[in-house]
C-alpha cells in the first residue's frame, strides 16, 4: 500500500512538472514580438482579428498581434514578418 501511495505521488510530480515545462516554452514563444510595424491602436472594435487580417492583407507572412513594448503603452497592432 506504501508503495502505491509513493507510485502515485511520483507520478503526479512528474505530470506537474511537464505541465509547468510546457507553460514556460509556451510564454517564451508568446513573447517574440516584433514592433516594427506597428500601425493601429487594438481596442474593443479593432482587435486580434482585425489585426490579423490586415496585415495579411498587407503582405505579412505571420499576420499580426496585438502588442506592446511596455505595459504603460497602449496596445498597438504589430505586423509580424
Amino acid at each position: 500500500m506504501g508503495s502505491t501511495k509513493a507510485l502515485e505521488t511520483c507520478l503526479l510530480v512528474i505530470i506537474f512538472a511537464v505541465m509547468l515545462f510546457n507553460y514556460n516554452v509556451l510564454a517564451l514563444e508568446i513573447k517574440k514580438v516584433s514592433y516594427d510595424n506597428c500601425r493601429h491602436l487594438c481596442s474593443d472594435r479593432y482587435g486580434w482579428f482585425e489585426c490579423m487580417n490586415d496585415c495579411e492583407a498587407a503582405g505579412y507572412i505571420n499576420g499580426g498581434q496585438c502588442a506592446s513594448p511596455s505595459p504603460k503603452d497602449p496596445l498597438k497592432c504589430c505586423c509580424q514578418k
